[in-house]
């Protein structure tokens, strides 16, 4: 009778902790998935004490590529290095947001992690890198016979550009619709009138030349391309 009454002791404890354990790995799980993000590397000039009249700005900006995207400065330091540098070439580094601002106006904001001055004798080639956490995403192509691959991360849909890479663009294809870790840079906004064009807006999420691609195993891997 012992036995059985054991048995069935450890059957009710079971019971009661086992979903106790599984909504723990759930949380994990999905606390993994959620954790897209885009983490910036840019180059470019900085402006700050900037004023948007009748708009929001976090009064600091960096510009490159005919792109424009807000610095949300972390401390003090930070805004009074930006202040001494106003007009001058910097390197930022952060995380990417997009921001729904007043009148629908989109709003791309970097979380500044560092920033630090150049020499412009000495500055590279204006632009910004992305380390990119999101899923794979697969739309049919108007213009060819692969379909058009893009990341998705949040509300951010980056559009990929493989500069006829094919063995990348290959590797990407099978990854379609999983979360993958994606290394690239950013390219240049196209001129006013190929814009027109193209029906390309200056609020849309700009496009990657892709880099490296592969399946996201763990957070760790961030900060390879930075390196």
């Amino acid at each position: 009778m012992s036995q059985r009454l054991l048995s069935i002791s450890l059957l009710l404890a079971t019971i009661l902790f086992l979903p106790a354990v599984l909504t723990a790995d759930e949380v994990a799980l999905n606390k993994e998935v959620k954790q897209t993000s885009v983490s910036v590397l840019c180059h470019g000039r900085l402006r700050h004490g900037v004023v948007a009249i009748g708009c929001e700005t976090t009064g600091t900006t960096i510009t490159f590529h005919r792109m424009t995207w807000e610095l949300q400065l972390p401390d003090d330091v930070s805004r009074e290095l930006a202040a001494q540098h106003h007009k001058a070439p910097v390197v930022v580094t952060g995380t990417l947001r997009r921001v729904m601002g007043a009148e629908d106006i989109v709003r791309w904001i970097v979380d500044v992690e560092k920033l630090s001055p150049l020499d412009s004798r000495d500055s590279p080639e204006e632009g910004a890198k992305v380390t990119i956490r999101g899923t794979l995403r697969a739309t049919l192509s108007q213009t060819g016979d692969t379909p058009d691959l893009s990341v998705r991360a949040d509300d951010q849909n980056w559009r990929l550009d493989f500069a006829a890479d094919r063995e990348t663009q290959t590797a990407a294809e099978s990854l379609i619709s999983q979360p993958v870790l994606l290394t690239g840079s950013v390219l240049p906004l196209p001129q006013e009138s190929e814009r027109k064009i193209t029906k390309t807006s200056t609020q849309e999420t700009p496009a990657v030349r892709v880099k490296t691609v592969e399946a996201l195993v763990n957070a760790a891997a961030d900060s390879r391309f930075f390196r």
